[in-house]
Order: C-alpha cells, then sequence, then structure tokens
C-alpha cells in the first residue's frame, strides 16, 4: 500500500492559510474607532426636531408642541385602546365572519360527499388536488365542525369583549 504525502500536506498548507489570509484583512469595527464621536445635548434635540429626525414618545413639552390644528379639517376619535374602537370590532368582526364562512362551506361540502356516497354517488377517483383534512370521511367531517365551532367561538369571546367596553351589538352586525 502506497502513502500518498502530497495531498495530505496540501490539505495541511490550505487550513494554515486561509485562517491567516481572514486574519490580516482589516476589520470595519476598527476603522469606526478612529472617527470622531457626536455627543448630542438637549440644545441639538431642538434642531433634530425640527428637521424630523426624532419623534418623542410621551408629554411634550410645551415649547415643541405642533400648532394646533385647523377647525375645519374633520376631528377623528382617539381611543385610549383598540378595545375601545368600534372599527375594530367591525373589521375583527368581517374578518372571522369571512373565515367562518369559508369553513362552513367546506364542511357542507364534505358533508354533501359522505352522503352521496352513502346513495352510492361518488366521484370518480381521490382528488389530490385538494388537501384531505382527515384520514376517513367521517373523521374529516368531525375535524371541519371543530374548526367552525372555534371560529365561533372567537366570534362569541369579541362579541363579549365588545360588550364589556361598551360597544353597540350593532357595530358588530356589520
Amino acid at each position: 500500500m502506497r502513502i500518498y504525502l502530497f495531498p495530505l500536506a496540501a490539505v495541511l498548507a490550505l487550513a494554515i492559510a486561509f485562517p491567516s489570509h481572514a486574519a490580516e484583512k482589516p476589520r470595519t469595527g476598527q476603522a469606526n474607532q478612529n472617527q470622531s464621536k457626536k455627543v448630542w445635548t438637549n440644545d441639538d434635540m431642538d434642531q433634530l426636531r425640527v428637521r424630523g429626525l426624532i419623534s418623542i414618545v410621551g408629554q411634550v413639552p410645551e415649547t415643541a408642541a405642533q400648532a394646533p390644528v385647523a377647525p375645519s379639517e374633520p376631528a377623528f376619535p382617539v381611543y385610549a385602546s383598540r378595545l375601545e374602537d368600534p372599527e375594530w370590532y367591525a373589521e375583527k368582526v368581517a374578518d372571522l365572519q369571512a373565515e367562518l364562512d369559508k369553513r362552513a362551506e367546506t364542511l357542507r361540502e364534505a358533508q354533501t360527499a359522505l352522503a352521496q356516497a352513502a346513495d352510492g354517488i361518488t366521484q370518480p377517483g381521490i382528488a389530490l388536488d385538494k388537501k384531505n383534512v382527515g384520514i376517513t370521511p367521517q373523521a374529516s367531517i368531525a375535524i371541519l365542525e371543530a374548526q367552525v365551532g372555534e371560529v365561533q367561538s372567537q366570534l362569541d369571546d369579541l362579541s363579549d369583549l365588545a360588550r364589556q367596553n361598551g360597544i353597540t351589538p350593532g357595530v358588530l352586525r356589520g
């Protein structure tokens, strides 16, 4: 058996050369340390605020307050929380209702297909382009019923939350 030392020597040379080559490259962090740093003071904050480079969260001092809104513009109601906003409830109900309708339609299709299969009316083969929920048709229907119940439960919870926050029931009905 022959031992070839050249491939072993080449691999060792490359293993030593690559890490040392990477160590010689300058790092960007070291280059930034040589640049002068700016310390911002309160006086600079006013300049930055005027240029729109900073924003303030919370109470704004009166000197930095913006000009009042003209009375001709429509004033939109401001709520302390989204839970007090009727529009948020309307959007959530619309989303949940669309999801409920989609799942209920899927459930009806599965129930119709199962009823037709019991009467001897079946589709020729399995639809491989559609997702199957369960292993058996009965299991699929049980899973679909659970999904419909889950979305209905979310709608009920949202209705309870709206009632607790003083939202009129008409907002939830669309």
